[in-house]
């Protein structure tokens, strides 16, 4: 019993032991564990005042070297006042010339446009060493896209130039005229030079002649150059009045296309230049429509009527008038051509009187010479008009209303007076417009 007893006494003891020896080993790891949590949240805490105080020297080390970079360029811009007249040409294209890939945008696009202004400032002054720097072709990409878009020194350049306008000016950019780019910048350079002097107009013509000419070699198919092609037609007849240039397209019948269509713009576009002298060419057009079965272009008829003494401009209006198929489309076509344009005394045209049952014709002192030419010329081809529709009774009768406004018009007499219409004419010429 006593050993009995004492085994179960030595358990107890053993079992006690264990059992504090773990719980201390959780103590001694709940403790370990708090431990090393503080520890980190210590380290965290120093880093983080570490990483500050790094900011904070690294800043104050930049600012200093700010402050230095400031006082260097400060000083280097004394030094170099000391030589150079920041304004002076000459400086100024030579800071042009340092200026590009390498210097970012922002830098690039405030110093040339520093340049350009005190280039611009000195006038006339500017224009030798400009003049050097177009030749070199010294050019870059200029941006300030919230003001415009993207331009190019050259195109400021340029823009200074005829800023200018002046004779001395418009010399250096009558040399870049060979140059030009493109149509658009061949009619700003032809503006500005004729607004300074018509003596420039050769050197336009044949600058716009030589671009014209190598577009038309460029030219691969139908499509390629058109744009810029009609547009340098257009700088050479409308704005040049180049009437050589005018010609040479009429004779190589450069308004012919195919089908029978006519290239309407260019036929009137040599008008301008041409005048009465663009008749046998319209005339060539017509003929040229009716061979090939086409409707004749009203435009033609509109030409023609101006010059319609002549046989060829009244067989044009004939033909055009003929070739209308609908009578109320005949009658609307007379109504169109004849005296409705101010060249007959003003308000004589039937806008006027079906709107006024008296009109305010002209009298002897602005009836000029021309006019009652004009007049006269208009009332003999009415006769063609009658011969040729002497079965119309509405179209006879038209013509008598308007060979009474013509016959107004032609008229010297001092006291003639105001040209009237009855009511009855009124609604004759409204009823036909409604047709």
């Amino acid at each position: 019993m006593d050993a009995l007893k004492n085994d179960r006494e030595n358990t107890y003891f053993g079992n006690s032991h264990l059992l504090t020896g773990i719980i201390l080993l959780i103590i001694t790891l709940f403790a370990s564990g708090v431990f090393i949590q503080y520890t980190q949240k210590q380290v965290q805490t120093v880093l983080q005042e570490q990483t500050l105080q790094y900011q904070e020297r690294e800043n104050q080390i930049q600012n200093q070297i700010d402050i230095a970079n400031t006082l260097y360029l400060a000083e280097a811009n004394r030094i170099n006042a000391e030589f150079h007249d920041p304004l002076d040409p000459v400086y100024l294209v030579n800071q042009l010339y340092k200026l590009d890939d390498s210097v970012n945008e922002y830098e690039r696009n405030s110093l040339a446009f520093y340049c350009l202004q005190g280039l611009l400032l000195n006038g006339t002054n500017a224009l030798p060493p400009i003049k050097n720097l177009l030749i070199n072709g010294h050019n870059f990409h200029l941006s300030l896209k919230k003001i415009y878009p993207s331009r190019t020194l050259r195109q400021e350049i340029m823009a200074l130039l005829i800023s200018m306008k002046n004779r001395p000016a418009a010399d250096l950019l009558s040399q870049l005229l060979p140059a030009a780019q493109d149509a658009a910048e061949m009619r700003r350079l032809c503006e500005t030079l004729l607004s300074v002097s018509d003596d420039y107009r050769p050197y336009c013509i044949n600058a716009a002649r030589e671009m014209y000419d190598r577009l038309m070699r460029e030219q691969k198919d139908a499509n390629a150059n058109a744009s810029e092609i009609r547009s340098m037609r257009s700088i050479l007849l409308q704005l040049l009045q180049d009437r050589e240039f005018a010609v040479g397209l009429m004779k190589q019948k450069a308004w012919c296309k195919e089908n029978g269509k006519v290239d309407s713009d260019l036929l009137l576009l040599s008008h301008e230049v041409l005048h009465d002298s663009i008749v046998p060419y319209c005339y060539e057009a017509m003929l040229y429509q009716q061979e090939n079965h086409k409707e004749i272009d009203p435009f033609l008829a509109g030409i023609a009527q101006e010059y319609i003494a002549y046989p060829q401009a009244s067989e044009i209006v004939l033909n055009s008038l003929k070739s209308i198929v609908s009578p109320s489309g005949r009658y609307q076509f007379v109504i169109s051509l004849f005296p409705i344009d101010e060249d007959f005394g003003g308000k004589t045209g039937y806008i006027h009187f079906i709107n006024n049952k008296e009109t305010d014709n002209n009298n002897l002192k602005n009836t000029d010479s021309e006019t009652i030419q004009k007049a006269n010329d208009r009332l003999l081809f009415l006769n063609t008009v009658a011969t040729e529709f002497g079965n119309d009774v509405i179209m006879l009768r038209l013509l008598d209303i308007i060979r009474s406004s013509l016959q107004h018009t032609a008229s010297t007499d001092p006291g003639k007076g105001e040209w009237t219409v009855d009511d009855s004419t009124k609604e004759f010429i409204q009823d036909i417009m409604k047709r």
